[in-house]
């Protein structure tokens, strides 16, 4: 008997897999195996074939010569994707730090609903990145849900509000804090006042601890540890650095006790999602020839 590997070789034409309307998906994965990711007991209705059409690309962890090409994709798509929060050689440790401020700030933590998860950022998590990447073959950017037989899942509000205390309603997240500038709005009663070029130059996670750990004013520290703990923890970017565009929200978390944090966090994982498993149409491309290009191409 020969194998699905020769017999995929045999046929004269290999015709990819149609992950939007289904076709072909039960063959491919006789054919080779076996196959993770969005299975569909026949098509799609044709009112959902609109939404899909643009997002539903298979995972670029996938190949159509073999069941499954993970093992660049992991290096590349994943580590970017979801960075590592270690700092290594850092004379301050993170965990002292928050142990520093918790005496000052631990009530006002509460209040802001950060509190436990401020205190799980002191524990070391490692990250299997072939499970995480294993997981990701199922994940559909088109709904922003797990496809999986049982049914579709996904990370809810409520998921962030129960699981971590980030809080589903309340005051939104302004990137350009115009929300205490505007005409009769309410001014926060302590700004941030350290130069942003400072902070610049010393934005990388082990100076920026070594420099802004020891920083005399009380309050002004503890928005730059804030502006630390969203960076590393809450929303890490490929250049594990500390980034600028959260520090109207750290002085929002210093100021007030109802910032809505949980719809700003959960856009922020459906897009490293996004990124993970799509954000390459040309490596999709070449995966999958004859596939359209997503709209999320670079010009």
């Amino acid at each position: 008997m020969s194998s699905p590997k020769s017999r995929a070789q045999s046929s004269s034409v290999q015709v990819p897999p149609d992950y939007i309307t289904g076709t072909g998906i039960d063959k491919h994965a006789i054919e080779n195996t076996l196959v993770l990711g969005p299975h569909w007991f026949g098509s799609i209705p044709v009112e959902m074939a609109d939404l899909f059409k643009d997002d539903a690309e298979a995972p670029l962890c996938f190949e159509s010569s073999s069941a499954l090409a993970s093992h660049s994709w992991v290096s590349k798509n994943l580590s970017r994707s979801f960075p590592s929060s270690e700092v290594r050689n850092s004379p301050v440790k993170w965990a002292d730090w928050i142990d520093r401020l918790l005496p000052w700030f631990g009530a006002h933590w509460k209040r802001v609903g950060i509190y436990d998860v401020i205190l799980l950022s002191k524990q070391s998590i490692n990250r299997d990145e072939n499970l995480l990447a294993a997981s990701l073959c199922f994940w559909n950017s088109a709904s922003n849900t797990f496809d999986f037989r049982v049914g579709s899942m996904s990370p809810t509000l409520l998921d962030m509000a129960q699981i971590f205390e980030f809080r589903p309603h309340g005051r939104p997240v302004d990137a350009i804090g115009d929300y205490h500038r505007r005409k009769n709005q309410e001014k926060l009663s302590k700004p941030f006042t350290v130069s942003l070029a400072v902070i610049n130059q010393n934005c990388s996670f082990s100076n920026y601890m070594r420099k802004f750990s020891v920083e005399k004013d009380k309050d002004q520290q503890h928005m730059l540890f804030l502006l630390y703990w969203l960076n590393r923890f809450v929303f890490p970017n490929r250049s594990s650095a500390v980034l600028l565009e959260y520090r109207h929200l750290a002085e929002a978390l210093h100021n007030h006790t109802d910032v809505g944090l949980g719809p700003t966090i959960l856009a922020h994982l459906f897009k490293n999602l996004h990124t993970a498993t799509l954000d390459d149409p040309n490596l999709a491309a070449s995966l999958f020839p004859g596939t359209k290009v997503s709209r999320y191409s670079s010009a």
